[in-house]
């Protein structure tokens, strides 16, 4: 049976269901729950409104919405093809168990300079509120998202009506006056972001409308001391999104102690998502917490025992007005985000990725030596490198897209050296006396890490390069692909289209591979007539296919074609760069996808011993998967350019 047969009868067999059965509001209201739809492309709202009880909330950031909708409503519109998935409404909670020390336990008196504050930095709490007329904080705004389940549910703004969230945000920017508690960094600029309701409870819903908010409204760092048992696709798409925007994301670990039996974490969502800094939580003799979360995603430790901070005047407590002693990788988790604040004062220009590296690097170890499953890397402490850690590395720039630095001075202080740009590792394990790179137009920021004993230190020294040029529309200078791209368009090989643009995540077909491989090998390109019978010499990339198959680097299929309008897989990329440049093949190699049943995977195995091509995080090279322009141009130019590797 046909794919689109098959379509046509899953649509007819939706739309007979949506007849026979009710879809008005009033259908099986006292079933009806919450869950959030998420569409292939965008939001059908008409469809929403038909066929669901209510619409809570629709977001922006995913074409996702949030809505009210009975068993029988949801089944048949998971037959519709515009609905990628629908999952019900997960409840989240707050992370803190019971009942100030922390502050020098972090070493946020040893801060270097001694003035940095978190002026200018913008801290996103994802928690129950904050009390905004509190006398100990200054909250520069906020939102409530509460609406998203009762259209009552932001009566109080974003004011905290639980406790939870002025408590964190106490630990975070308390002022720096005469009355209560400091916070690490009292300068920063702190938002409340309702989330949880009075009870302390939220839904995936708040907390995806908590984080889009913090996208929106450009937050550089979001504390989320917030758990839940459940892994939600959707929710991690939202944080990834915000990740990926450049936010900071810190979280909770949480309070469930050690992993129940034949489980091998109990850290909790969502920061056991890859893109959260995980925290646990230690006591003031920089022991576990007894409850914290034990598992491989804890990434750092903080304070979390006991910990003294504000709490909402309008709450009753045993403690003096205002103040309230609680414990919890909640109260953990907000001492990373007031350290990652004064990092983001100090070095504004650090992307999220590289702050997040040197919290890594300054932690104290603490446990089993590296890190483990109850302190991640250790303690997370101040940075006390010297504000000058700019330096003026001599450099030069070609104005086409090549920049050469003089690393001497690097060189002479550290000896052996890592190099980072932006965020992405570069170089490693450096002793040169000099660097060459490709960017594209703008200011490209380079670190230089010591690397002692095999171990990159926390020193480094930092270097802002104003390039002038090249301008290439669509490829940004932050992308990891950018070097690469822009080395290919500074010797000739990779021009672009006609309008300009390189499209760089478009997969790369056939005839271009070979006007990029046969530009690059030198080769003669003047169109011509070939061997294969669809490729005559009208077709732009005839002369290169022909003299790249004269050259006995590719060859056609069985019936005589080349078929130039086909994606590159990655395997027949690596055999083309394989042949093209006599690279000898190897029968073992890194990637668990690979071995002698591969077509090519002896050719994938030595551009591997070379380092030329990498694989996926899973440790898998998925070699049939189509290659984009950007995957080609960082393979082709690492291997006619060593010092890209």
């Amino acid at each position: 049976m046909s794919k689109t047969i098959k379509y046509s009868l899953l649509l007819f067999a939706a739309l007979l269901f949506l007849h026979v059965f009710p879809t008005d509001a009033n259908a099986n209201v006292l079933e009806k729950k919450r869950a959030i739809i998420l569409f292939n492309e965008k939001v059908d709202r008409q469809l929403l409104e038909k066929y669901t009880v209510d619409v809570n909330y629709v977001f922006n950031e995913l074409p996702a919405a949030t809505v009210e909708l009975t068993d029988a409503q949801k089944k048949l519109l998971e037959f519709y093809p515009g609905i990628h998935s629908i999952e019900y409404d997960k409840p989240v909670q707050k992370s803190a168990q019971r009942v100030e020390w922390g502050y020098k336990a972090i070493e946020a008196d040893k801060r270097v300079p001694s003035t940095l504050t978190g002026k200018g930095v913008k801290v996103g709490i994802l928690d129950s509120g904050v009390d905004t007329k509190h006398p100990d904080l200054q909250v520069a705004g906020g939102a409530c998202l509460m609406t998203v389940l009762r259209i009552d549910g932001c009566k109080n703004s974003y004011n905290d009506d639980n406790g939870h969230g002025t408590h964190v945000a106490g630990v975070i920017a308390a002022k720096d006056n005469s009355i209560g508690v400091v916070g690490i960094a009292p300068n920063a600029q702190i938002y409340s972001v309702k989330v949880l309701d009075k009870l302390g409870e939220g839904t995936t819903s708040t907390m995806m409308a908590g984080v889009e908010w913090a996208i929106k409204n450009k937050m550089d760092i979001i504390n989320i001391s917030i758990t839940s048992p459940y892994e939600d696709e959707y929710l991690h798409r939202m944080i990834k999104r915000a990740y990926d925007s450049g936010i900071l994301v810190v979280a909770a670990a949480g309070n469930e102690g050690k992993p129940l039996t034949g489980e091998l974490s109990s850290v909790q969502y969502p920061a056991k998502f890859p893109e959260v800094i995980a925290v646990s939580s230690v006591d003031e003799n920089k022991s576990h917490g007894a409850l914290a979360s034990i598992g491989k995603e804890v990434e750092l430790a903080a304070p979390g025992e006991k910990i003294y901070s504000t709490y909402p005047t309008t709450i009753r407590t045993n403690e003096p007005t205002g103040y309230k002693t609680l414990s919890g990788t909640s109260m953990a988790s907000p001492y990373v985000v007031g350290l990652a604040a004064l990092y983001k004062e100090k070095y504004p220009d650090m992307t999220n990725k590289h702050i997040r590296l040197l919290l890594q690097k300054n932690a104290l170890d603490l446990g089993a030596p590296g890190k483990d499953d109850f302190y991640g890397y250790g303690l997370a402490r101040t940075d006390k490198n010297a504000v000058d850690s700019a330096v003026a590395l001599p450099y030069s720039t070609d104005g086409k897209g090549k920049i050469t630095i003089d690393t001497s001075t690097a060189a002479a202080k550290f000896t052996t050296y890592n190099v980072y740009r932006f965020d992405t590792l570069i170089s490693k394990e450096v002793t040169a006396l000099e660097l060459t790179d490709y960017a594209t137009k703008g200011s490209v920021q380079y670190y230089f890490h010591p690397v002692v004993n095999g171990k990159e230190s926390s020193d480094f020294l930092s270097l802002r390069v104003e390039n002038p040029a090249p301008v290439l529309q669509d490829v940004a200078l932050d992308k990891w692909y950018n070097r690469f791209i822009t080395y290919l368009y500074h010797e000739g090989v990779m021009k672009g289209y006609s309008n300009g643009e390189i499209r760089p995540e478009r997969s790369i077909l056939r005839s271009e591979a070979a006007i990029l491989l046969g530009g690059a090998l030198g080769l003669d390109g003047t169109k011509k007539d070939t061997r294969f019978k669809d490729v005559t010499a009208a077709v732009s990339s005839s002369g290169y296919i022909e003299s790249l198959a004269e050259a006995k680097i590719i060859s056609g299929f069985p019936d005589g074609t080349f078929r130039p309008n086909e994606p590159v897989t990655r395997a027949e990329m690596a055999i083309l760069i394989a042949k093209a440049y006599h690279i000898a093949g190897e029968q073992t190699g890194p990637f668990k996808d690979i071995n002698s049943k591969v077509t090519g995977y002896e050719y994938i195995n030595g551009l591997a011993a070379k380092k030329i091509i990498s694989g996926f995080e899973d440790g898998t090279f998925r070699p049939s998967t189509a290659i984009n322009r950007a995957g080609f141009a960082a393979f082709l130019a690492k291997t006619t350019n060593e010092q890209l590797r």
